[in-house]
C-alpha cells in the first residue's frame, strides 16, 4: 500500500486514522505498522480501506497519486458510516447442534446505524435446518445479543449448556419449542424451567442474513 496515497485520501476525507481503525476495525496499531514500514497490509484489509474512502482498491497501491475531489465518492462517507465492522465469532450448526467455538473468526459490515457493535455478532450456518428460510449452509446471519425471544424469532440459542443452534422461537403453553425450516428435522423441545436452570440460554435474535459465494 502507498501510506503516501493513503494520506492524500485522509485530507481529502478529512479523516484521521483513528476514525479509519474505528470504522473498519483494523487495529490502529497495524496502521501505525504500514505506516512505519515495518509490515504489508494484506488485500482484505485494503479492501477494507478502499471501502471507508470511496475508491477502489488501485488509490492505495503503485505509485502515488494526485487526487482531485471530482474522483472522490464523498457521499461513501455516509454510506460507510452507517455500516460497523461486527465480530464473526463462531460457527454454528443448523442441523444438529454443535459445540459452539467463541474464537474471533474475522469481521463483516452490518448496517447497524448508530448502535454499538459489541452488541452484535455473526455466526455462519451450517447445514440445512433452515434452508426453508433461506439459511442454506454457509449463510452469515447477523445478530442481535439479547437473552429472551418473542414468538417467531428466529434465535442462537445454547441447548444443554454447552452446543447451540439456529432456530425459530416457538411457545406453545407450557412447552417452548426450537423449530427448523425444514421438514426433514424435527423441533427441540424445551420447557421454561430449562432457561431458568441454564440448561438452555438465548444468544441473540437474528436480523439479517448474508449468503457467501
Amino acid at each position: 500500500m502507498s501510506y503516501s496515497n493513503y494520506e492524500k485520501l485522509l485530507k481529502l476525507k478529512r479523516s484521521t486514522s483513528y476514525k479509519v481503525a474505528k470504522a473498519t476495525g483494523i487495529a490502529p496499531s497495524t496502521l501505525s505498522d504500514w505506516k512505519n514500514g515495518r509490515s504489508v497490509p494484506k488485500t482484505d484489509k485494503m479492501k477494507l480501506i478502499a471501502e471507508y474512502f470511496g475508491v477502489d482498491i488501485g488509490h492505495l497501491v503503485g505509485d502515488d497519486i494526485d487526487f482531485d475531489y471530482s474522483e472522490f465518492n464523498m457521499e461513501n462517507e455516509a454510506e460507510f458510516c452507517g455500516r460497523k465492522m461486527v465480530p464473526i465469532i463462531g460457527e454454528i450448526r443448523a442441523g444438529q447442534p454443535i459445540i459452539t467455538n467463541e474464537t474471533l473468526l474475522g469481521y463483516e459490515s452490518a448496517d447497524i446505524g448508530e448502535n454499538d457493535e459489541r452488541d452484535y455478532f455473526y455466526l455462519t450456518v451450517c447445514g440445512d435446518s433452515m434452508k426453508d428460510c433461506g439459511m442454506v449452509d454457509g449463510s452469515l446471519v447477523l445478530f442481535r445479543k439479547q437473552q429472551y425471544a418473542e414468538e417467531g424469532n428466529i434465535v442462537a440459542c445454547l441447548v444443554g449448556g454447552e452446543c447451540a443452534t439456529v432456530k425459530r422461537f416457538h411457545i406453545e403453553k407450557r412447552r417452548i419449542y426450537l423449530v427448523p425450516e425444514n421438514d426433514d428435522y424435527e423441533p427441540i423441545e424445551l420447557t421454561p424451567e430449562d432457561f431458568e436452570s441454564g440448561n438452555a440460554r438465548i444468544l441473540g435474535i437474528a436480523i439479517e442474513m448474508k449468503i457467501k459465494f
